[in-house]
């Protein structure tokens, strides 16, 4: 029943999306085997090469179905070709352009390990606790949108005439929505535990021993941790330049 109902619910969507561009398959392709050849040449240890293989990668018809991830290639060739400063470039116009949560965490992610890499291991930190920072606000985003789901699949199944009381009665129960609707996508109980993990004291401290150690300021974890943990708990919207300033005084 309830996967009837999701049925209907995923086709009535589709039929908003007429109108979105489908790429060709082989321009798709063209593009995903030129980072296949920037890998090869990145194997031989041709840098500048390989580098100039993903831009034209980037360039060419099919690119924009790459994903986040495969552009990220490009600044830490960069790295590996001695070109630092033109790499950070690149990451940071990566992390004002994809914007979503999950490109977020990747971009985030990339810049500490560049960082780690060049031997920054202060700076690291900063982005090892952002990192914690942009995987809550994925874990939220998951929660939100399990919610927002379930009450328009209710809404849909009222306009169908489904028997609510029927509809995922032999499913799992893994909460409720504030409209008291029962949540049954297995994501949202993930994303609440995962939540919980990150902002809990053992979570933080997990997450930043091992670049407090390489910035030589696993001393102080303990306090860093309690205050970093009751940072995550109590803000709603998390701010970069808080996250940077607090760490700024640890080092100082």
């Amino acid at each position: 029943m309830l996967n009837n109902l999701f049925s209907k619910f995923n086709n009535k969507n589709s039929t908003s999306n007429k109108n979105v561009k489908i790429l060709d398959e082989n321009e798709i392709n063209h593009a995903r085997e030129l980072l296949k050849e920037a890998t090869q040449l990145k194997k031989l240890k041709k840098f500048d090469e390989a580098c100039d293989k993903l831009k034209e990668a980037y360039s060419a018809k099919g690119s924009e179905e790459l994903m986040t991830k495969e552009r990220l290639r490009l600044p830490m060739y960069l790295q590996l070709a001695g070109k630092n400063d033109e790499g950070w470039k690149i990451l940071n116009e990566l992390n004002i352009t994809y914007t979503d949560a999950f490109s977020q965490l990747s971009i985030v992610n990339q810049m500490r390990i560049f960082l780690q890499k060049e031997k920054k291991y202060k700076h690291a930190v900063i982005f090892d606790a952002w990192c914690i920072c942009k995987g809550i606000e994925c874990d939220r985003f998951n929660i939100h949108n399990s919610i927002s789901m379930t009450d328009e699949m209710v809404k849909f199944g009222k306009e169908f005439d489904y028997n609510l009381d029927e509809i995922g009665k032999n499913d799992e129960v893994y909460g409720y929505t504030p409209n008291g609707n029962p949540i049954f996508n297995k994501l949202y109980k993930i994303s609440c535990e995962q939540m919980e993990k990150g902002m809990s004291l053992d979570g933080v401290k997990n997450s930043l021993l091992s670049a407090l150690k390489k910035a030589k300021l696993d001393n102080n974890i303990d306090k860093i941790a309690k205050d970093f943990s009751l940072y995550l708990k109590e803000s709603n919207h998390y701010n970069f330049n808080e996250v940077r300033d607090y760490f700024n005084k640890i080092f100082e």
